[in-house]
């Protein structure tokens, strides 16, 4: 079996978790990262030239995703309708801001910034995997540390905090067009 083989099954089989090129490295003993990166390049650009394929390989943070086609997706809705989508209320997506913008943060943290309880809301976060705990903080009653999971990445469809806009520029900032501009498309896969 071919090198394209493998790095497609195992996209394939790990689904909606996704998989890094860290571990894609453990199927192969003479094989760089840059390697793996390059071939993962070759099956992408296939799936993008072939009409005929409704694949596409999407790369948020350091994972890399076989997915649909997103021309498909209103066929895919008519058979697939299970999928039930959980609304990111505006207190949910300013704490969400606040831990991403200040990560790692603490609770206390969050609260000063926003002046009122956070505790649900990060509890609820967690759950959704969206934030995770990293660890405790060294100030005195050493408090928890949250930052932004991977899943955050996905959602939002960018690789990293640093593709978020800065502070000064939300004035004037329409999240529309953000999350459409600032979504990654294979770059520097």
């Amino acid at each position: 079996m071919n090198d394209k083989a493998k790095i497609e099954g195992i996209l394939l089989v790990s689904g909606s978790k996704g998989i890094s090129v860290v571990e894609i490295k453990k199927m192969f003993d003479n094989k760089t990262a840059d390697d793996i990166k390059e071939i993962i390049k070759e099956i992408s650009k296939k799936y993008e030239n072939d009409d005929e394929c409704g694949f596409t390989i999407k790369v948020f943070g350091n994972t890399f995703y076989l997915l649909t086609k997103s021309n498909l997706k209103n066929d895919i809705e008519k058979v697939v309708t299970n999928y039930r989508k959980t609304p990111l209320t505006p207190a949910i997506m300013e704490i969400l801001s606040i831990i991403a913008y200040n990560s790692p943060c603490t609770i206390s943290t969050v609260e000063n910034i926003r002046g009122t309880s956070a505790d649900n809301i990060i509890k609820k976060l967690e759950s959704w995997e969206l934030i995770k705990n990293i660890g405790r903080s060294d100030t005195p009653g050493r408090p928890f540390l949250y930052t932004t999971a991977q899943k955050f990445f996905n959602i939002f469809g960018i690789k990293s905090l640093s593709s978020l806009p800065k502070i000064d520029e939300i004035e004037s900032f329409d999240d529309s067009d953000f999350f459409e501009s600032n979504r990654v498309e294979n770059e520097e896969i």
